[in-house]
């Protein structure tokens, strides 16, 4: 039985930011589009505890307690507010970020649309590291980037065009995507909460990431931050003492 679509073919979403292109190609891209709590909201988790919630403008003293929170890893208080984001990311990209599994996600699927030519090349390529076997480094000078990048866009180029020459003989998409690298691009809904943000944060805008993360990394928080600013600034502050 073939699934009901669910959205108006007409309709866009508006996002509630800006939207961010953290690989500077005017695909790859991140925006806000649902956000749930506020400073406040974590400190009144807290303070639950004692009946000391309560509705008035966030002050120092709360300032100060939120920073506490992280310092000494109270982590509950972070996770009563919601951040959804819209990510268009590579595959290879994706397969990173959903090693996170305290969020929620929903992907696109190929199984139910054609697959757009949407595909990253990425605007410097990199040498492996030599002490480290899933790192890279700035390439020398030895490197030539152009045949780099010619032959990485024609292999894309030829795997798509098989895709749409298994379509034309009437192959399904479930089975045509199969000969469709990881460089293409795919959408998805990430929902977290700031707990789980900021350890994604931790670990993905790291020295130890691969750079296209750290890129995504940095939107997230760009993104969130005005929304959290004593959080993130009592965060950032922690991070820097590390």
């Amino acid at each position: 039985m073939t699934p009901p679509d669910p959205s108006p073919k007409n309709a866009t979403l508006e996002p509630l930011s800006e939207v961010l292109y953290p690989l500077e190609d005017g695909i790859g891209s991140v925006a806000l589009v649902q956000q749930v709590g506020d400073d406040k909201s974590i400190v009144n988790a807290a303070r639950v505890s004692f009946a000391g919630d309560n509705s008035l403008p966030l002050d120092e003293r709360d300032a100060k307690l939120i920073k506490y929170l992280l310092k000494h890893h109270h982590g509950s208080p972070f996770e009563h507010n919601s951040l959804t984001f819209k990510v268009v990311a590579p595959i290879f990209v994706v397969r990173q970020w959903q090693r996170h599994r305290i969020a929620s996600y929903n992907e696109i699927s190929a199984r139910y649309v054609e697959v757009l030519e949407r595909f990253y090349t990425p605007l410097e390529f990199r040498e492996q590291a030599k002490n480290n076997r899933q790192a890279s480094v700035a390439a020398s000078e030895s490197l030539e980037q152009d045949k780099a990048r010619e032959l990485y866009e024609s292999a894309w180029k030829a795997s798509f065009e098989a895709y749409h020459q298994l379509l034309e003989l009437g192959v399904a998409k479930e089975q045509a995507r199969g000969v469709l690298p990881v460089t293409q691009y795919t959408e998805f809904y990430f929902t977290c909460n700031l707990r789980a943000l900021f350890h994604f944060l931790g670990l993905r805008d790291h020295a130890g990431a691969q750079w296209e993360i750290q890129q995504y990394a940095r939107a997230l928080a760009q993104l969130a931050e005005p929304l959290f600013p004593s959080a993130f600034g009592a965060w950032r502050e922690l991070q820097a003492e590390h």
